[in-house]
């Protein structure tokens, strides 16, 4: 499938600024600079340029001095720009280890101190984990997408358990976000973006409970379910 006029113009805007930012991360490396290009100059533009109006509900409860494992459900290669254009806070990825090596964008992610994933073998996955949680523990936050690949369909997916395993590593709550409407916009199979509407749902922590021998148990089904209700209803929960 050839990629429609808007993906390409996306394409070059992404390359354009992961340049920019792998520039500044030599200049500013705390990072600082490049949340700021990659919220307010990457997110939030690039989905104008697709024609993509970004509707952000919901953070009321959001702490910005609190670290947090942020769960969303995935659906589409526009989640990521609507993470960054719609949180407030800083963040960054664990992603799976091949996308560090694309050229300029993986350079960007690697000087930004994100997190690669190696899931080749569970004892790699653990090591990633235990890496994350040291991270978390003193900001910033960390996001993770629980079904571990965009879902084939736009609907949610079983959740994988490493998410609110680092959670309890760190000692960190869970922010459930839930994302409508990126998958018919550009679904999995597909690189020709459509323009439309993505509402980005930010619901209330979930904290972890001291004692709670099943407490990855709760914070996986607490979580499906709160990203679940704010997926079908589009509400904060």
């Amino acid at each position: 499938m050839i990629p429609n006029f808007r993906s390409t113009l996306m394409g070059v805007y992404t390359f354009f600024l992961a340049t920019v930012a792998v520039v500044g991360l030599f200049v500013e490396p705390t990072g600082r600079l490049y949340m700021w290009i990659a919220g307010n100059l990457w997110g939030k533009v690039l989905l104008a340029i697709g024609g993509i109006r970004l509707e952000v509900k919901g953070g009321e409860h959001v702490d910005p001095r609190q670290p947090y494992v942020i769960c969303a459900n995935h659906a589409s290669q526009m989640d990521i720009p609507t993470i960054f254009g719609g949180l407030r806070i800083p963040v960054r990825f664990m992603a799976k280890k091949s996308l560090f090596f694309i050229p300029i964008f993986g350079w960007s992610m690697w000087l930004a101190r994100f997190i690669p994933v190696d899931r080749g073998s569970s004892r790699k996955a653990r090591a990633s984990i235990k890496k994350a949680a040291s991270k978390v523990k003193n900001g910033p936050s960390v996001l993770v997408f629980p079904e571990g690949t965009r879902s084939p369909d736009g609907k949610i997916q079983k959740f994988k358990s490493g998410a609110f395993v680092l959670a309890m590593q760190a000692g960190v709550p869970v922010l459930p976000v839930a994302i409508r409407g990126s998958h018919e916009i550009l679904p999995r199979d597909s690189v020709r973006v459509k323009r439309g509407t993505i509402e980005f749902i930010i619901g209330s922590p979930i904290s972890l409970q001291d004692g709670d021998a099943d407490t990855k148990d709760r914070l996986l089904k607490k979580t499906r379910e709160a990203i679940s209700q704010m997926f079908e209803t589009g509400i904060p929960v």
